[in-house]
């Protein structure tokens, strides 16, 4: 049984993430329309099975995992099935794809073909490798479904709105604060959690704004 511990996962730069998410959200969803319907890109644009499964190790924060083999994503059937994390299992597709485009050939590799090979994966590699290997999906994921001049246009919109009910100073006061309040309403747009904006508003340097 191979090793996880001497995982190492290759350095792809940030700005090199980005443009892969541009190119391939260009590519696969040239609508522009939001929020992006991650699940007809991953069954009919790419060609992927979406394989729900009762069991999936949720409680251990694995609702998604991309098969082995390449040819489906597998996914919590509980969260599947629940409306309620319609917005979780988003990201999580785009975060699969983007362990497709970013780490193919490390897929190639391990032998990885169940929840538990998957957790036992998450567990033997160091803390490091493993943040990297997941920070780089997760960077592909929210750039692809938040683009930068979409989430421009929104905090520009909420800041007029600030402004037209004399709260705008707040903004200078305590931009944490403010980004926490408004966070929940910039969210909405791009399907996505008030985290994964409040991530990608500091990621793409929109907040504070100037």
């Amino acid at each position: 049984m191979q090793e996880f511990s001497d995982f190492k996962c290759p350095y792809v730069d940030k700005k090199e993430i980005w443009k892969i998410a541009e190119e391939f959200r260009e590519q696969y969803w040239p609508e522009g329309t939001l929020p992006i319907d991650i699940e007809k890109i991953v069954e009919q644009k790419l060609r992927l099975n979406i394989e729900p499964k009762r069991g999936l190790l949720s409680d251990q924060d694995i609702d998604a995992y991309l098969r082995i083999d390449m040819t489906g994503i597998v996914v919590d059937e509980r969260c599947f099935m629940d409306e309620r994390f319609a917005n979780r299992l988003r990201f999580s597709y785009a975060h699969e794809i983007g362990h497709l485009l970013l780490h193919k050939d490390i897929y190639a590799q391990l032998p990885v073909h169940t929840p538990e090979d998957w957790m036992r994966f998450v567990l033997e590699v160091s803390d490091a490798e493993y943040g990297h290997f997941e920070y780089q999906a997760n960077e592909f994921a929210g750039r692809f479904l938040v683009p930068k001049h979409k989430l421009a246009i929104e905090i520009e919109e909420i800041l007029k709105k600030l402004k037209q009910n004399g709260l705008l100073h707040l903004v200078s006061q305590n931009h944490d604060a403010v980004l926490s309040r408004i966070s929940p309403a910039l969210c909405k747009p791009f399907g996505v959690s008030a985290q994964v904006i409040e991530i990608r508003v500091q990621r793409e340097n929109l907040w504070p704004p100037a």
